[in-house]
């Protein structure tokens, strides 16, 4: 299994976090790693994706992932057994969100589990790879968000300066 973690905190309240994040169209954004997005349905708090993408640049097959929001402090995300992917992989992760007087800190896991054969070659060639881009993509996220909401700052949930926001 290979992982990548990474904080930072965000300027938003959890809802605009976990709207963007459960919106495969607009986190592709921040996550490189997703393709193009091949379908999704929600019915509530769970959303069923897929997609397909790349990991360091090799093309990887489609995936089908299951979303489950659990109120505002927590989205996880599961790969699905979908063909040609359950032959490579497995993966998981999610976001943790902690709302403080600054922000939200949150903290994003992805792990990996490659099946045998791969996992001999794909473990240590991801590790320090995913790593590193699951930090750069914390980066991209924090900065995408945070500027979604100065593009419309009638809807700021932190004021600059207690300064009330426009009519």
């Amino acid at each position: 299994m290979i992982e990548g973690i990474s904080e930072a905190v965000i300027q938003r309240p959890p809802e605009a976090i976990i709207d963007f994040v459960t919106d495969l169209h607009r986190y592709k954004l921040a996550d490189r790693k997703i393709g193009r997005v091949l379908g999704m349905r929600r019915e509530g708090d769970r959303i069923w994706m897929r997609h397909d993408g790349k990991l360091r640049g090799l093309p990887g097959p489609p995936v089908t992932l299951e979303m489950t929001i659990l109120g505002r402090h927590a989205v996880r995300y599961r790969s699905l057994r979908s063909f040609p992917a359950c032959l490579f992989l497995t993966f998981e992760g999610g976001f943790d969100l902690d709302e403080t007087a600054v922000g939200t800190r949150v903290v994003h896991t992805e792990r990996f589990r490659f099946f045998a054969p791969w996992r001999w070659v794909m473990d240590p060639f991801l590790r320090e790879w995913l790593a590193r881009d699951v930090r750069e993509e914390m980066g991209r996220l924090k900065t995408l968000i945070e500027a979604e909401h100065l593009a419309r700052p009638a809807q700021r949930a932190f004021p600059m300066n207690n300064a009330k926001p426009a009519p």
